[in-house]
């Protein structure tokens, strides 16, 4: 239960920072905004403002802002549809922007308080294959297999990919030793503890002040960014299988699990893994949002280029239309994947 109520604070954070986005900007050109809702489907409570309807709704896995003139014409001065397109771009964006400040301001917390792995390599395993290519403690890692590398994040994703797509090649390394670049071949073996292929490094972990944390708070979430639109097309390629996309269940469970892990050891770590995976999902659901697929934000800010492009707006009732079909598709899709979490959880592995 308390696990639940963690995943759902979580959530919800995450969810309203993400409207907030879009509110604030129709707030701040005079748009009016007729409900402002946490999640979907039959509605909870809800409070009557001065002219926003709040309410919370029965599933928590989304959320809303509606505009006044959102998907149609309306002949009123404070309906979206007769707001500035610029002004409309600028409210679809601030969604998943809002999400990516979120995810900076977390990391930078992360990072002032309790340090960051850097690029420079602070411990080589004996036994492991890159001390035995002749990589040592010190080395910084400036590229992985040709990736630009400038935190840890992107050492650990450039070796999860490596992994996921190359298999038993060897991965190139390139690292700064006194002035001096180096390249070295490294083939990443299996470790049976953490029942993945690894290299045996471990970071250098950062002196803990503002400019550090700033400086990780940045790179990192860009790094973050990068490998979500990257895990985004492996899947639509076809090179990972869309049963390895997780739903509601899954996300629940996996912010309970790394709840728990931390907590066993103290307090702050239980914060700090919280806060990790909150910052993660806060991504995913800022770039995924911005893909242009019907009802996402994406789809919305195509419809606004056309028309900031063309001179004017697409046929409001068209795009109405395809944003209907596209939330049906999404709920659709929303289902697969939560009885994929469920089957995970049921029978793990199969």
């Amino acid at each position: 239960m308390i696990n639940l109520l963690i995943a759902l604070i979580v959530l919800t954070i995450v969810i309203l920072i993400h409207e907030f986005g879009h509110f604030i900007v129709c707030k701040l050109s005079g748009v009016l905004v007729e409900e402002f809702a946490l999640g979907f489907g039959p509605k909870i409570f809800s409070i009557k403002g001065k002219e926003t309807e709040y309410s919370v709704r029965a599933f928590l896995i989304g959320g809303y802002v509606k505009p006044l003139g959102e998907d149609q014409e309306v002949d009123h001065p404070r309906a979206l549809n007769k707001a500035k397109v610029h002004k409309r771009i600028l409210m679809v964006l601030m969604g998943p922007l809002m999400n990516f400040v979120l995810a900076i301001v977390i990391m930078m917390g992360i990072g002032y308080f309790v340090g960051f792995g850097t690029n420079t390599i602070g411990k080589v395993e004996p036994t492991m294959p890159a001390y035995q290519v002749g990589i040592k403690p010190g080395d910084k890692i400036i590229e992985l297999d040709g990736n630009r590398v400038f935190v840890w994040d992107q050492v650990s994703f450039y070796l999860a990919v490596h992994n996921m797509l190359y298999k038993d090649k060897p991965l190139e390394v390139k690292v700064l030793r006194d002035g001096q670049v180096y390249s070295f071949f490294v083939t990443p073996k299996y470790d049976p503890n953490t029942k993945s292929k690894r290299i045996g490094i471990s970071p250098k972990i950062s002196q803990k002040n503002f400019l550090n944390s700033v400086y990780y708070s940045i790179f990192a979430t860009y790094a973050e960014i990068k490998e979500t639109i990257y895990g985004v097309v492996l899947i639509l390629s076809g090179k990972v299988s869309g049963s390895e996309v997780m739903g509601p269940v899954g996300i629940v469970k996996t912010i309970g699990q790394a709840a728990n892990a931390g907590f066993k050891q103290n307090f702050i770590s239980g914060l700090l893994n919280i806060l990790w995976l909150m910052q993660l999902i806060s991504v995913n659901l800022g770039v995924i949002n911005l893909i242009p697929f019907p009802a996402l934000d994406g789809s919305r800010l195509v419809f606004y280029l056309y028309e900031a492009v063309v001179g004017k707006p697409f046929n409001r009732e068209k795009e109405a239309l395809i944003h209907t079909i596209g939330f049906v598709l999404l709920l659709l899709l929303l289902v697969i994947v939560t009885f994929n979490d469920i089957k995970n959880i049921i029978m793990p592995g199969r």
